[in-house]
This record gives structure tokens, sequence and C-alpha cells, in this order.
């Protein structure tokens, strides 16, 4: 794409999603273990859902083009939808069925 994009990988699957595409490309000996992914710290509680509605339209107008292609490339069309990293450890609220449920939803 205009941006370099040749090769998309969903990171809403990361590190299985970037593992499948290092193995289809040839690199199948490199491999990320779930022990290589670092993170921070201490805000482990707090996710998408927690942000205002009006800090949520903030990041769509900002980052539009990328939720652009997060709908034509992987499907990931609702721009309102709360998620996060489910696949790497600590990086969603540990009560997350709750959250969802309690999250900010501004469509």
């Amino acid at each position: 794409g205009p941006h370099g994009i040749k090769h998309p990988v969903d990171n809403r699957y990361f590190a299985l999603s970037a593992n499948e595409f290092l193995k289809d490309h040839g690199h199948a000996s490199m491999h990320i273990d779930t022990s290589d992914i670092l993170h921070v710290e201490g805000c482990n509680h707090v996710w998408a859902g927690d942000l205002s509605c009006e800090t949520k339209a903030l990041v769509r107008q900002v980052y539009a083009r990328d939720f652009e292609l997060l709908c034509s490339h992987f499907g990931h069309c609702d721009v309102h939808e709360n998620v996060c990293l489910e696949m790497v450890p600590d990086m969603c609220p540990g009560n997350l069925p709750a959250k969802h449920l309690q999250g900010t939803y501004c469509a």
C-alpha cells in the first residue's frame, strides 16, 4: 500500500498471527514466544472500554485510516468495539467479561 504495507498482520491475534506470517514467508525458524513479548506494567486493569466517548472519537479521527485498514483486511469493522490483545498476558483486564458489560460503547 501507500505506506509500505504489503502483508498486514492482525495484531488482535498477536503473537499467533505474526508467527503464522513468519512461517508462511519462509522464516519458520523464527518464532515469537509469549516470554518474548514486553509491555508496560501497572495498568493491566485499564482497557479501551474505560475511555470516554469523547476520547474514543478523537482516536477514531486521528487513526481513521488504520480503522479502514482493520476493516478491509481483517473484517474488524465495528469502530466502536472495545478490544484488547487477549493472546498477550496481562494486556486485558482480569475481569474481561464484566468489563465488556460495563465498557463504554459510543455508537
